[in-house]
């Protein structure tokens, strides 16, 4: 454990100040801010990040918008970037995926017809769809929570450590770089320290309750995100990297 602590500060120290910006300081100010608001008890902060009236209207859910919409958008760019047919179905259906979240995200719709219509137009929503979405459907949110968290774990928190040991071109351009592990780091404080100020008493009234998992949600998506940014303009697949030795061999 030591000596992986010791590889993530030196890793960190050879980090440009634009990475420190990306990786964690961008997304640690906007959550340090979020909490801050929320747990402030001060009704028009609070209401910010979630309105009384429905919090899917405040600032956190549209956050996690904004970086589905981003992850989709990074998808289209990688399958037209990426001359490699598995890499262009790969980021072909991240990109279809990422719709199915966004419309999960928003009720398919119903989040907007209730805000811009009220009730009436919640009522003409669900005349339209039956049903409010999948992942909030029993005890399906806890099970993708769930599963999500396990293999977030070993892409990267576990995964990045080894990566040096991987001699296979084609797994080692799947592999996440080791800087990674600081948004993942993020992501599990994100997490914790809402929860954590809930059980000392902390604004239960708030909108939230004890369900403050919308915050660590926000990184969720953002941690993906960044992923996606490493495969598409870092990670070299081995026909690129091949094709980028022969260019270095013939400019020498």
């Amino acid at each position: 454990m030591k000596e992986k602590i010791l590889r993530l500060l030196s890793e960190a120290k050879k980090m440009s100040v634009k990475e420190h910006m990306y990786y964690w300081l961008i997304p640690m100010l906007v959550l340090g801010i979020s909490m801050i608001f929320y747990f402030s008890r001060i009704p028009v902060l609070v209401n910010i990040i979630c309105p009384q009236g429905n919090c899917e209207w405040g600032f956190l859910e549209n956050l996690q918008l904004l970086v589905i919409v981003a992850i989709l958008v990074v998808s289209v760019i990688g399958f037209f970037r990426k001359r490699e047919l598995v890499l262009k179905w790969l980021f072909g259906f991240i990109a279809v995926f990422a719709i199915f979240v966004f419309l999960e995200e928003i009720d398919y719709g119903e989040h907007f017809a209730q805000l811009l219509a009220g009730a009436q137009g919640e009522d003409y929503n669900e005349q339209i769809i039956s049903f409010r979405n999948i992942h909030n459907r029993g005890n399906n949110a806890k099970l993708f929570k769930r599963s999500v968290y396990l293999i977030m774990a070993m892409i990267f928190v576990i995964a990045p450590f080894y990566k040096s040991k991987v001699r296979n071109p084609r797994i080692y351009y799947f592999m996440p770089s080791l800087k990674i592990v600081l948004v993942a780091l993020l992501t599990i404080i994100s997490d914790l320290v809402p929860r954590i100020i809930v059980l000392l008493g902390g604004n239960k009234e708030g909108g939230l309750g004890v369900e403050t998992g919308e915050f660590s949600e926000i990184m969720v998506y953002y941690i993906f995100f960044i992923y996606l940014i490493e495969l598409i303009y870092v990670n070299k697949f081995r026909d690129e990297a091949r094709d980028s030795e022969a260019l270095n061999t013939d400019y020498q």
